[in-house]
């Protein structure tokens, strides 16, 4: 069986968690109970110098063991002064028993040299040990200290003075079990959310597979792996979006070069088959195969453009450009255009606003729209250019024309590629269907946008904005 990555989040820092509690625990617990040991050698200390001090008076010098009545005389006399849990025990500097509190003398024959607490007590201030004890058959906690004339040794039993008093502090090992309960709580918690990023993601992945992306709302968490999901999701939905666009775009210029491609070969093969043809009729097939000629250049040119701004945006020089300047070199390169059909064409720009941009795509902006209503307004119309105002480094302008204006539902989609309200007559008229589509890239690529509206009174108007204004004179 498989196990989630939420479950492998949960089990790996819980495993952590619960080594380092467990780690932790095993360190206080040695600590406390080597404190505790340490402070009940501390208790039985105190009652070895008080004996000591009490025999002393009687033993002036080194006891042996026919002094051992004696010793046991001088204890009962204290005993009542010591606490009746602790064992005391007397022996000689080379550890026989003298006497102990505890048991039968008599039963104590062996020697005690080769106890722990004895060694460590011959060669320091003290020794220490937990033992088993042979004559009581019980394990006890064992305090030796060595004085000139004799070995005082202390004892608590283990089980009813030690461990209960070890056991007592152990109660914050139960706290330390709460806390960690607690934690690999809090560590599922933290994990459920850690995974509705993977989740979603994992949700999008399949629905990409089934084909039900489109129709599935996917949603991610608002932090961070949420929005790197957000992100992964929309660079892939726009590689999609590409993808189509492609296939739309090679079907589309497939199409758009077809009818010119035809008509010349149509025009040039009308010409080399007919050899009765007269001079008139050849130029007339010749005309309009130049004709075809031009129409295809500048489709073939318009997706040259595109192409160049959505795959190598930073590759267009920039420069100062001067608007009106160039609204002025497109009205003269425009000029037959314009006479032909009967329209004026008004600038109302100041001759110093300038931006940073691409003159290039500034030109083929402006030429595209005057394209446009030359093409698709009308005949004896009027065209303005206009610059409204100027705001934090962003220039306003306006271009309306009072030619035939566009259907309100079409409006929307006269900036997509190929895209013609009136679909033959366009194609009649020369036009390619990507000028206007030009007109926005080249706005969004100087940091602008555009809209249009059907003007009241008739026309189109163009508002759009272009930024890095490098000397403005107009206050908006």
């Amino acid at each position: 069986m498989k196990i989630t990555y939420r479950y492998r989040v949960v089990a790996y820092f819980s495993l952590l968690l619960v080594s380092v509690t467990l780690a932790f625990a095993l360190i206080y617990t040695h600590r406390e109970r080597v404190i505790k040991i340490e402070m009940l050698k501390s208790e039985m200390i105190p009652y070895q110098r008080f004996i000591y001090s009490q025999l002393i008076k009687q033993f002036p010098e080194s006891p042996n063991r026919a002094d051992e009545p004696h010793i046991a005389e001088a204890m009962r006399e204290i005993r009542a002064l010591i606490p009746e849990k602790i064992r005391v025990t007397i022996l000689t500097t080379d550890a026989w028993v003298l006497y102990d509190n505890f048991s039968d003398k008599e039963s104590i024959s062996e020697n005690h040299l080769n106890r722990p607490e004895l060694i460590d007590a011959r060669t320091g201030n003290g020794g220490s040990a937990i033992r088993y004890s042979n004559t009581l058959k019980a394990d006890y906690l064992y305090h030796a200290t060595k004085y000139p004339e004799f070995f005082i040794r202390t004892a608590l039993e283990y089980n009813t003075s030690v461990l209960p008093l070890l056991i007592k502090e152990n109660r914050y090992m139960t706290l330390i079990l709460i806390i960690l309960a607690i934690s690999i709580a809090a560590i599922i918690f933290m994990a459920r959310r850690i995974n509705k990023p993977v989740a979603a993601l994992k949700e999008f992945i399949e629905a990409v597979q089934s084909g039900e992306l489109e129709r599935k709302e996917i949603k991610f968490p608002k932090d961070e792996l949420g929005d790197v999901g957000e992100k992964i999701m929309k660079a892939f939905t726009q590689m999609e979006e590409n993808k189509r666009y492609k296939q739309e775009l090679t079907h589309n210029v497939a199409h758009e070069l077809k009818t010119p491609v035809t008509g010349i070969r149509g025009y040039l093969e009308t010409i080399i088959n007919q050899d009765n043809l007269d001079v008139e009729q050849r130029k007339f097939f010749l005309d309009r195969a130049y004709a075809q000629t031009l129409r295809l250049t500048s489709i073939i040119n318009d997706i040259s453009i595109l192409n160049k701004m959505e795959e190598s945006p930073k590759n267009f020089h920039t420069e100062r450009v001067s608007i009106r300047k160039c609204a002025e070199e497109i009205r003269s390169d425009l000029s037959y255009k314009l006479d032909e059909r009967g329209i004026k064409m008004k600038i109302d720009i100041a001759d110093d606003i300038a931006i940073k941009g691409s003159y290039m795509l500034i030109y083929s902006l402006f030429k595209n729209l005057v394209d446009n209503s030359i093409d698709h307004g009308g005949e004896n119309i009027s065209i303005s250019i206009e610059c409204t105002g100027i705001t934090d480094g962003v220039a306003y302008f306006r271009y309306k024309d009072n030619g035939k204006g566009v259907p309100a539902n079409q409006l929307e989609r006269i900036f997509e590629r190929f895209y013609r309200v009136e679909k033959g007559r366009s194609r009649r008229s020369g036009g390619s269907g990507l000028g206007l589509s030009i007109v926005k890239n080249a706005v969004l690529m100087h940091n602008g946008d555009i809209k249009a509206e059907n003007l009241p009174e008739g026309g189109l108007l163009f508002s759009f904005s272009l930024s890095n204004v490098i000397s403005p004179q107009l206050n908006a």
